[in-house]
């Protein structure tokens, strides 16, 4: 049964999202020290104190952005997990969908960067608390992953090594290598022409050195990665790499590792 709203909520509705929509524009436009409740409230055309009504403050409009954005990059990385194959291959899935929406929706992955750190002290407890849950389901989407790495014998567990600590080592690697992608990092520091194949590379030194299985000269992962975006991100795979080029960057050819990995005797 479908609930419809009243006019008065629909109303409220309707002008919270037009607030956010033109937050938005001006956060990309002028960043966050060029947003004001002030602007906000003059570009939305809505009165100060209405602004106010909805959002406390200029950090909360950014967390309800952040917000939106947070949820949209979990729904592609989600959409990853589900790949049906071996567990790295479904990380790789994860992996896939956090590039596909960096990549495709740069603009979502810069306010998730914007929204992080200190500016959450002044934001609403409920918006607070509203994005450190859907930051923990993240968290624990790679978690899951990993555990059933561990059940099907993929991956065995010595020593130091747990599951949660390779979820945090492996988060961390990605969340990281993308936010210090989005700031032109490794480019200009590091010389890197491509962060996020840099990126790949490096979680499958960390993947090996863990011994989770099928290690990388053990796999076609470039057969996996044209299995994830024909079967997962068909339209968004089309979008970014072009009809037919499901190798990704790579074009319609496969290739292969050789130019990656030196071979040894």
């Amino acid at each position: 049964m479908i609930r419809r709203l009243a006019p008065r909520q629909r109303e409220i509705r309707e002008r919270e999202a037009l607030i956010l929509d033109t937050a938005r524009g001006v956060l990309l436009k002028d960043g966050y020290y060029g947003l004001t409740m002030g602007r906000i409230a003059d570009e939305s055309r809505c009165p100060k104190g209405t602004t106010y009504q909805h959002f406390s403050c200029k950090e909360d409009v950014v967390l309800a952005l952040a917000l939106q954005s947070h949820q949209r990059r979990f729904q592609m990385m989600s959409r990853g997990a589900a790949f049906q194959g071996k567990s790295r291959e479904r990380l790789a899935g994860v992996g896939e969908g956090v590039g596909l929406f960096t990549r495709l929706h740069r603009e979502d992955a810069e306010i998730i960067h914007v929204a992080s750190g200190s500016i959450r002290e002044k934001a609403a407890r409920q918006r607070v608390e509203a994005v450190l849950r859907l930051e923990r389901e993240v968290v624990d989407l790679v978690r899951g992953i990993l555990l059933d790495a561990v059940s099907r014998e993929e991956l065995a567990l010595e020593g130091f090594v747990t599951v949660e600590r390779m979820t945090f080592a492996f988060w961390s690697l990605i969340d990281g290598g993308v936010t210090l992608s989005l700031e032109g990092v490794p480019e200009h520091v590091l010389g890197s022409k491509n962060a996020l194949h840099d990126l790949w590379l490096a979680y499958n030194v960390l993947a090996d050195g863990y011994g989770w299985r099928p290690l990388f000269r053990e796999w076609d992962w470039e057969e996996t990665f044209a299995q994830v975006r024909r079967s997962v991100f068909p339209k968004e795979a089309q979008e970014l790499y072009g009809e037919g080029a499901w190798y990704g960057d790579a074009g319609k050819v496969h290739p292969r590792y050789t130019h990656y990995w030196p071979e040894t005797s």
